[in-house]
């Protein structure tokens, strides 16, 4: 890792932008902080906007740049090696972990558990359980995404509400050459977690001592998983939902909460005629969805981490998420409060509110351990393998879990 790092530095010097960041200091100057966010150019106005009051109440200055998903890993990595990372970053759920095991990330937990403990009280627990390592904890949620199943109500009168009801209607669609899609997470973890955790499985024990990927429960999760696309059609190229709901061909399908708003613009001709709930209940009795969303925490070279965490706890409160929400409405954006109380503020359809709560209440992140996203690429390679090429579930999962064994003995 430190050759890795090394070899950052070099690229970070030769990169136009990364020169030493000001300190302030004890300069007797303005205290400002960077943010790094990652999504759009209007959110990142819209945290501009509400840094202008904050700096009113606490004299504390906040800049905030928006980079995209697809550059923001390594430009993260660039930044700790060039001595240059902001203040705050916003990142992947799991990049938290990754980075805080390289002392590059503030244990929030360590430097101000009072707060800390009082922020996780808000927060749904399933999307908390994904950010704290060991009780560290590298990064507090900025927003949350969580799979929901979108249906269109003039096909679909009443959505299914179990493994064996999802079965009877795409069966029943199959026979007018309509089906269900998985517009994110197909033939992915990502499309195969709920499942497994509606069945009563899991990838590890609760305290990660024990590799649970081969246990029944996740055999059954994966032949269910496979047959939705052996058995019932579901299509293993990728389908956009909005052409799928609009056409009619796809009446079904699952993905992010952020389609509510996809769906909304760009399939205007459909209004009306679909609606949300929550996840089909698996034999555990649970309908248990993939939460996901950024988080926010600061990183160790920061000069100003007090004022930094002054500015995370403010964007931590329900009257802020919910500028953040209705802000993005107005720019055609997408932003799901983590915090609870918050949704009892915001103005949103009630039938849809209530789905995405009760879903969110029922709902798991990726495992809180070092390198997740790393180790992905061994549960897909079972998943494809088994819908592909018929490959047992069994063996494939026997696979998945000495590969995840042999990664855990290396950390």
């Amino acid at each position: 890792m430190k050759k890795i790092l090394a070899l950052i530095l070099v690229s970070c010097l030769l990169i136009s932008g990364c020169g030493k960041k000001a300190d302030d200091a004890g300069s007797g100057k303005t205290p400002e902080i960077m943010m790094w966010l990652i999504g759009s150019e209007g959110q990142a106005i819209t945290i501009k906007s509400l840094a202008e009051d904050f700096l009113k109440k606490t004299g504390i200055k906040v800049n905030c740049e928006a980079i995209s998903w697809g550059d923001a890993h390594s430009k993260y990595l660039t930044s700790i090696a060039g001595g240059v990372a902001p203040d705050i970053g916003t990142m992947g759920l799991t990049w938290g972990t990754e980075f805080g095991i390289l002392d590059s990330m503030v244990d929030l937990a360590a430097a101000y558990p009072e707060e800390v403990r009082a922020i996780k009280e808000t927060i749904f627990p399933g999307l908390w359980n994904s950010i704290e390592y060991k009780g560290k904890v590298y990064g507090v949620p900025f927003d949350l995404t969580e799979y929901i199943l979108y249906y269109r109500s003039d096909i679909v009168k009443e959505p299914p509400r179990t493994w064996e009801e999802l079965e009877a209607v795409l069966a029943d669609l199959n026979k007018s050459n309509k089906g269900m899609i998985f517009d994110w997470g197909s033939l992915s973890w990502i499309g195969y977690s709920p499942f497994l955790w509606q069945a009563g499985g899991d990838y590890y024990s609760p305290d990660y001592s024990k590799v649970m990927i081969d246990s029944p429960e996740a055999e059954r999760a994966m032949r269910f998983f496979s047959e939705l696309y052996t058995k019932y059609n579901v299509p293993k190229t990728k389908i956009p939902l909005e052409q799928g709901m609009r056409t009619g061909d796809f009446p079904l399908a699952i993905s992010g909460n952020w389609k509510i708003d996809d769906l909304r613009l760009s399939a205007p001709e459909i209004a009306g005629k679909w609606s949300i709930a929550m996840l089909p209940q698996g034999p555990s009795g649970k309908r248990t969805a993939l939460i996901g969303g950024r988080i926010m925490g600061i990183f160790e070279q920061s000069k100003h981490k007090k004022e930094a965490w002054a500015f995370i706890r403010y964007l931590s409160t329900p009257e802020m998420q919910k500028a953040l929400y209705e802000a993005a409405l107005i720019k055609q954006d997408t932003y799901f409060p983590p915090n609870k109380k918050t949704w009892a503020m915001i103005d949103m359809d009630p039938k849809f509110k209530k789905v995405l709560v009760d879903q969110a209440e029922d709902s798991k992140g990726p495992p809180a351990i070092a390198n997740w996203d790393a180790y992905t690429r061994y549960i897909d390679n079972v998943i494809q393998r088994s819908v592909l090429q018929g490959v047992d579930p069994k063996a494939g999962l026997s696979d998945v879990k000495r590969e995840l064994e042999r990664a855990a003995s290396k950390r």
